[in-house]
């Protein structure tokens, strides 16, 4: 090739290299030069077609996490998406205890004491006052289906059998009881709180409630005397541990209710 040509295919080359040069962007720079000489009426330069060079990446069709993420759920054990049911609105729940009547269950039954002795409708405090003293005898009397039933309840000044009560309750006496633990207690506090020396009515009522207390090894509590306190929730921590031992050394561990004749008669013997 002549030094001539040379010279003229180096005008030819973009100052860019020869990426630029190639035969479609000539043709579009001789289209451009066209229309800039013809005028608005030239043919429209023709859009490139895709790129032919470079480097081309894919975009991820999906997102991709980092680390262990969450612990899997054991499906032997749930037979459902336990990840997806705490994603969704929490629905409430609770369960009942099997040592206690449930609320709704007891104040069914309370109410039906009120409705066997006619007080149903009366003033709300002369109910009140009733179920306190209904509270104060199962404290000193206890709630065992083998005692007889002979009390009574005085209520401004009404006396009622307690006996009836008894019977109405059942097998479900004890657990009637320990449905109303915490408002016993609370009963029971008030009593301590009322004492009048100059009354004998709270000299007597107070000094049942502390003998008792001190039967049971709950002294520093009295307000925890009845046998049905190891079912309150509204204690603190030394309370509970005070009944828990109270119920180690003189209540017996073993229900002998519900025990068989022989075996009955077999764990009294081992407590005596």
């Amino acid at each position: 090739m002549s030094r001539q040509g040379s010279n003229a295919a180096e005008d030819e080359r973009s100052e860019f290299g020869d990426v630029f040069s190639g035969p479609e962007v000539r043709t579009a720079y001789a289209a451009v030069g066209r229309g800039n000489n013809a005028g608005s009426g030239s043919s429209p330069v023709p859009k490139p077609g895709p790129a032919e060079h470079g480097l081309v990446r894919d975009t991820p069709t999906e997102v991709r996490g980092w680390g262990r993420g969450p612990i899997p759920r054991d499906p032997r054990k749930f037979r459902y998406d336990t990840v997806r049911a705490r994603t969704l609105q929490a629905v409430s729940f609770t369960a009942s205890k099997a040592d206690r009547l449930d609320a709704q269950a007891a104040g069914d039954l309370l109410h039906q004491v009120h409705m066997m002795f006619g007080i149903e409708k009366e003033e709300e405090s002369r109910i009140l006052a009733f179920d306190k003293a209904l509270w104060f005898e199962h404290t000193i009397n206890g709630a065992s289906l083998l005692q007889p039933g002979r009390g009574t309840l005085t209520v401004g000044g009404m006396s009622f059998d307690v006996s009836p009560i008894k019977e109405l309750l059942g097998v479900d006496q004890r657990r009637f009881f320990r449905a109303f633990a915490d408002d016993i207690a609370d009963n029971n506090r008030e009593i301590m709180k009322a004492y009048d020396m100059y009354d004998p009515i709270s000299v007597e009522m107070v000094g049942q409630l502390r003998q008792v207390a001190i039967e049971r090894g709950l002294q520093k509590y009295p307000h925890l005397a009845h046998d049905s306190s190891d079912a309150c929730v509204l204690i603190s921590m030394e309370e509970r541990l005070a009944i828990n031992q109270s119920k180690r050394l003189v209540i017996p561990a073993i229900n002998q209710v519900d025990q068989l004749p022989g075996a009955r008669d077999s764990a009294v013997g081992r407590v005596a």
